[in-house]
């Protein structure tokens, strides 16, 4: 097992290694605001990392997007439209990747100042934001579309207040989704006495939607404010990637695509997410990376609407042949109560995810599943068979349900018994070599059980079992527990109890390894007996130092069950029965560097008081 591991380590820094050198750069925006949080989000959420850099904003973004480095930025829609304009083979090279959410454009001054709105620009000192900012583009714009003659001052965001509270500037733009970070975390000091002022052009608004910030947004604001707001996107530069790249973008384009809601639902992300819709495209007018993801979208909706047809033709002669013989006692009989119901909660919840996503032809199919289930769980009971006449439908429904329930095994039995006995030597084999010494007594008290039972053995398969690692002990575990899936008569299963206590002691010699197993394996076998209550038990418990033994934990074992602890998380293994080998499975853990520990769950309740 040993061995196994450190192979597939290896094989996990090959790959993280492989990951590393094929990540994609995005360049998001100022460290703390929108872009940048979300470019964090993506990261946090979705299975493909990003390399994130940060910028001054839109115009740094969208030089650095059309440099050889970087192959994603965040822009506002406004900036790409016009390097558009300025270059004409842009839109060859450079595509939207998806859509985001609406920035607005926040025009700040101070509460005692006379601008109260847009027109009042005219002739007064205005923070236009940083040289390379989406606000100073987008400030430009405006200015130039409704021919506004105020002297500008370029100044970022965070100069801005300061320039604003010394008098030195009249106002200041800001374009960024609401509510802003940067915005949020002022000081009341300088909040108190600041305002947001409605912005309402009557010229050409050319990339932009009317939009309203809402009272309270701010805590400082008190009434709603009119403005515009401006489409952000993730774009990409096809001419920045390789085959390796391009594949990673398109793990990032679906899973983005399929986790949207996730993201949306996460506590932690940014409440702008709450806000985005892929497939909202706005007034946005440029080429997008996956038109064939367009294409196929359209193709699978087709295809839908083909399933649910002939799903209605395939329901309606299944339903019509039991409609012809709902009087039959037999057709009523082979028809599945239980199953129905199965069939009811299946396409119920599906139908109910399908209206949520729009999944319409979806929807379809599960609505006549739902009518086809429905009209077989009602002949099914019996309720057309004419003995049944006086017999209400609870009483039929109840009579149908038992009669179920016992003919339900049937067909487990008919499958796991007959293989029985040669769980049972595996189970034998196993335990004799697991000291990798086969005696001779040993193999004389097998070959009595094979030959009972008319069984073929073959001893170099047997020998085939030998094995250094403690690998060992969890293939015969994993055997035992193999044998009591087949459901063994209990007399059947008790009696190998005896049967492994014989073996062991066969030739004399009782080994280390295989007292070890012998009360392990007696507790799996009393507990299948109900007999539990009896059995010691043991669990281990596995303690991360780091938050990246906590990520390898969760990665490399992911049956272990995690529980809250005081100062962070700790994982349980399932339960032993035997101490020493939950101490062999410890020492595995061990061996990966994280701290864990042998304890009784019967004795110690308080995982703290373990820990």
């Amino acid at each position: 097992m040993f061995i196994k591991t450190k192979l597939f380590l290896v094989l996990i820094l090959v790959i993280f290694s492989t990951n590393i050198n094929a990540q994609l750069t995005v360049v998001s925006g100022i460290k703390g605001e929108a872009y940048q949080q979300f470019a964090q989000d993506i990261n946090n959420n979705i299975g493909v990392k990003l390399n994130i850099l940060t910028s001054k904003g839109s115009i740094e973004n969208i030089n650095l997007l059309d440099s050889n480095n970087v192959q994603l930025a965040f822009l506002q829609y406004d900036v790409l439209f016009d390097y558009g304009l300025k270059h004409n083979d842009a839109k060859d090279r450079i595509k939207v990747l998806l859509p985001l959410y609406n920035e607005e454009v926040q025009l700040i001054t101070l509460k005692t100042s006379s601008i109260n709105s847009y027109d009042d620009l005219n002739n007064k000192t205005i923070g236009m934001g940083g040289k390379n900012s989406g606000s100073h583009f987008t400030a430009n714009f405006i200015k130039h579309i409704s021919n506004s003659t105020w002297k500008d001052v370029n100044i970022d965001v965070i100069s801005s207040i300061k320039a604003l509270l010394n008098n030195e500037i009249d106002a200041f733009f800001y374009v960024g989704g609401v509510p802003s970070h940067f915005l949020m975390q002022l000081p009341d000091s300088v909040t108190s006495r600041i305002k947001l002022v409605p912005i309402i052009l009557d010229r050409n608004k050319s990339c932009y939607t009317e939009s309203t910030i809402y009272s309270k947004t701010y805590a400082w604001q008190d009434g709603d404010i009119k403005t515009y707001s401006v489409k952000s996107v993730i774009a990409v530069n096809i001419n920045n990637l390789d085959k390796s790249g391009d594949k990673i973008l398109d793990s990032l384009y679906n899973d983005l695509k399929n986790n949207l809601r996730g993201i949306q639902l996460n506590n932690f992300s940014h409440s702008k997410w709450k806000s985005v819709d892929f497939t909202d495209m706005g007034n946005v007018d440029w080429p997008v990376y996956k038109e064939a993801y367009t294409m196929q979208e359209r193709v699978l909706d087709g295809l839908g609407w083909l399933a649910a047809i002939l799903s209605f033709f395939q329901i309606y002669f299944i339903v019509n042949k039991l409609w012809k013989r709902k009087h039959e006692q037999l057709v009523a009989e082979s028809i599945s109560i239980s199953a129905m119901f199965i069939s009811l909660f299946i396409n119920v919840l599906f139908g109910i995810n399908n209206i949520g996503q729009g999944g319409y032809a979806q929807l379809s199919g599960n609505l006549l599943w739902i009518f086809a289930s429905t009209i077989s769980l009602v002949i099914g009971v019996g309720l057309f068979v004419n003995v049944n006449k006086k017999t209400s439908f609870l009483k039929l429904l109840l009579k149908a349900f038992n009669m179920e329930r016992k003919e339900a095994g049937d067909l487990a039995k008919s499958l796991f018994q007959p293989s029985s006995a040669e769980k049972i030597l595996t189970i034998l084999g196993r335990l004799a070599m697991i000291d990798n010494d086969l005696d001779e007594l040993e193999q004389k008290y097998i070959q009595e059980f094979a030959d009972n039972w008319h069984i073929d053995i073959n001893w170099d398969e047997i020998h085939k079992y030998e094995d250094t690692s403690s690998d060992r002990y969890n293939k015969l575990r994993d055997s035992v527990y193999d044998y009591l899936k087949s459901s063994p008569p209990k007399d059947q299963a008790s009696h190998l109890i005896d049967v492994i206590s014989l073996l062991i002691n066969a030739d004399g010699i009782v080994s280390d390894e295989e007292a070890i197993m012998e009360s392990e394996l007696t507790g799996i076998i009393k507990e299948y007996l109900g007999e539990g209550a009896d059995v010691e038990v043991y669990k281990v418990a596995i303690v991360p130092q780091t938050p990246e033994q906590d990520d390898a934990i969760q990665a490399r074992f992911s049956d272990l069950s995690r529980v809250e602890i005081a100062g962070g998380f700790a994982y349980l293994s399932e339960t032993f029965h035997s101490e020493k080998y939950a101490e062999e499975v410890s020492k595995q853990y061990r061996s990966f560097n994280v701290f864990s520990i042998v304890f009784n769950p019967r004795v110690v309740s308080d995982y703290d008081e373990v820990l």
